[in-house]
């Protein structure tokens, strides 16, 4: 029997929905540029066949329906399909939430994660940086 105060499992377009109402949703909208950043995450990743399909579909010697029928590729794809499965929508569904709610995200991925990296104060024995001296 459910509560009346359950909330709904996520689904996976309450993700999509919750990602598109972020900053990032014009970026992810720009299927060339989803498709450069996924194939550089592959190349980055941490499998080695992961890379070797990431370079591929970076340099454009195969397709991404071309690798479909790589059967040597099979594997990694099943693998994949696994951990996709194996995916929290709720976890992922909140956290593009949280991410729409943050008024200081431009939607510039590339600048966004640069000053991510300057948000966090120095440690308490670290002097903060003085800032660079003007040229």
């Amino acid at each position: 029997m459910s509560s009346v105060n359950e909330v709904p499992p996520a689904r996976p377009d309450d993700v999509l929905a919750a990602v598109d109402r972020t900053p990032y949703g014009a970026v992810l909208r720009d299927e060339s540029r989803r498709r450069q950043m996924i194939y550089e995450a592959m190349l980055a990743g941490p499998d080695p066949i992961g890379r070797e399909i990431g370079q591929q579909l970076l340099d454009g010697s195969v397709t991404p329906r071309g690798l479909l029928a790589v059967t040597d590729y099979q594997e990694y794809f099943s693998r994949a399909r696994t951990d996709a499965e194996r995916l929290d929508l709720d976890d992922l569904a909140a956290s593009a939430a949280a991410l729409a709610d943050d008024q200081q995200l431009t939607g510039d991925l590339d600048q966004d994660a640069a000053a991510g990296a300057d948000d966090e104060p120095p440690a308490p024995d670290e002097p903060e940086r003085p800032e660079d001296p003007p040229r």
